[in-house]
């Protein structure tokens, strides 16, 4: 398709097209309340129509009741003007008549003939006048009388489709999921209206320019997922949908549009569109369109008005969902900080219960895997006892161990370990995407790592370790109370090494390993670390 038009928003020809239609509001509220809500009614026929189709029936009944007595009126004229000359020639023609009598004979005829038509137009007159009054009598009795019955079907249509949009509205309201109420959307309407397409084209930061949501008739092209810039459209009418510009086009080819715009409208087969801006508070998020692909259609005003008031709720319950989602959000967070102070009690109270580095390590490690749910964490040693070297490893079932894993790098501690001393922290969502070297990346696929969080861990002023976790599953994108949480521990195992450092120790070369499989060691394996902080 190509892009060079808006297939779903409206784009006249003309820069200034004509603002909203004037739609009549009506009687009633659009979402009545069962069962007090009284519907609007729009009777079939109003009383000047009423009136012009009973005098049409009466006229015609009057013109038949006279047209007998014309055809017998000119039949006896016809017949005895005949028998009159006849007469009249025969007479002359045995020499019984003078000219003045045959003269009086014609003169006979047209007294005859004007008699007669007095006569028979008179009868006639008065038989239709009687007619006609009988006949608006009995018809205007009879037209009453239906009409409450043809009134009362258009109310039960007109009601069941109130209650149907009532209905939509109620589910609408009561989802709180925003693709949810899009797909209820756009379902209901396309029911409802009886319309070829519903799709919601979508404005906000999350679905920008993109069809978000359709319900479209199997034999019609589907345009859900569609992207579709439009920079025009943002210049020339994104105010205006956001004040409440409606957009009713019954013929496409009838309403001023430029031909590319017909183009791309025809390539989904549009022949009549509808378009109603969905706003929350002053954002507008998108726009409830639908398309009539079978044939041009006139928008009724209440469906205009209707669609309008749809796409107003589509916006209240959009702005409800987005709310509910914020509170979810801050509950969650909530609950996320009550764990986390648990935890890092619990985890301070043990890591100063621990009268030895090897036993302080070994808290670390084990505590925030399984806090933070992460693959792998190991305390990478910096000090003159465990220089270069993995002192501490905590591992998940199934990944390779990096437990007295010799990582010597001179550029690190030349570039970067005055960095961390100053308390640097580095947290990477994907090994991939972080800009790192081919040779750094290598080495950590060796590991498995797809994702990686670091901290140091100073005690009395000298960096004597990093804390690292690893990622091995999947890339993750660490949040920022996991990064803190995670910073903070670091800081507690070095208060915790403060604690002990004038005690005798174990052996700080001593290997701590939790994993479920069988620890692997390579004392030959070296790797760089300096790779993790690289300038961008």
């Amino acid at each position: 398709m190509s892009r060079s038009a808006n297939p779903i928003v409206p784009s006249s020809a003309n820069p200034n097209p004509d603002e909203n239609p004037k739609l009549p509001e009506p009687a009633s509220p659009l979402m009545p309340t069962p069962p007090t809500a009284q519907p609007v009614i729009l009777p079939l026929d109003s009383p000047p129509s009423f009136k012009a189709g009973l005098w049409a029936k009466v006229i015609g009944l009057a013109i038949a009741s006279m047209l007998p007595i014309v055809v017998i009126g000119t039949g006896i004229y016809y017949f005895g003007s005949q028998a009159i000359t006849r007469n009249a020639l025969q007479s002359q023609q045995m020499g019984k008549q003078s000219l003045p009598e045959i003269r009086a004979t014609e003169q006979q005829k047209n007294q005859l003939l004007t008699a007669l038509l007095l006569g028979t137009g008179g009868l006639a007159i008065g038989t239709g006048t009687i007619v006609a009054y009988l006949a608006y009598r009995s018809l205007y009795s009879v037209m009453k009388a239906a009409a409450p019955t043809i009134e009362h079907e258009t109310q039960t249509a007109m009601t069941a489709q109130i209650q149907s949009l009532t209905n939509a509205f109620q589910t609408i309201n009561e989802t709180l999921d925003r693709n949810d109420i899009f797909a209820t959307t756009v379902t209901d309407i396309r029911k409802v209206l009886k319309v070829d397409r519903v799709i919601i084209y979508g404005l906000n930061d999350e679905a920008q320019e993109i069809v978000i949501a359709e319900s479209v008739s199997p034999i019609w092209p589907q345009s859900l997922g569609a992207f579709i810039p439009d920079p025009c459209f943002k210049a020339r009418y994104i105010e205006k949908y956001r004040n409440g510009r409606i957009k009713a086009i019954e013929n496409i080819n009838e309403a001023n549009l430029s031909p590319c715009y017909i183009e791309q409208l025809e390539s989904l087969k549009v022949k009549a569109l509808l378009v109603a801006p969905i706003a929350t508070g002053n954002q507008l998020i998108g726009l409830l369109i639908a398309h009539h692909c079978s044939a041009p259609r006139p928008w009724q005003p209440f469906e205009i008005h209707w669609f309008k008031q749809i796409a107003t709720q589509v916006g209240f319950a959009f702005g409800k969902a987005q709310l509910q989602e914020e509170h979810s959000h801050l509950q969650q967070q909530s609950m996320i900080q009550v764990k986390w102070m648990q935890f890092f009690t619990k985890t301070v109270q043990a890591l100063r219960a621990e009268t030895d580095t090897a036993g302080i390590y070994k808290v670390a490690v084990q505590n925030v895997r399984q806090f933070l749910n992460i693959d792998r964490v190991i305390v990478y040693g910096l000090d003159e006892h465990s220089r270069e070297v993995v002192i501490a490893e905590s591992i998940g079932l199934g990944w390779p161990a990096a437990m007295s894993m010799k990582i010597h790098d001179p550029c690190f501690q030349a570039k970067y370990i005055e960095k961390y001393k100053g308390g640097r922290i580095k947290a990477i969502d994907n090994i991939y995407e972080a800009g790192l070297s081919p040779c750094y990346i290598e080495q950590l696929e060796i590991l498995k790592v797809r994702a990686l969080v670091v901290a140091p861990v100073i005690t009395q002023g000298e960096l004597v370790g990093l804390l690292i976790g690893h990622q091995c599953y999947s890339p993750r994108t660490w949040q920022d109370f996991e990064v803190q949480g995670f910073t903070q521990i670091a800081t507690q195992v070095g208060f915790a090494l403060d604690n002990i450092s004038n005690a005798d120790t174990s052996d700080p070369n001593m290997d701590i390993v939790l994993q479920g499989d069988k620890l692997e060691r390579n004392d030959d394996t070296v790797y760089q670390i300096s790779d993790w902080d690289e300038e961008s």
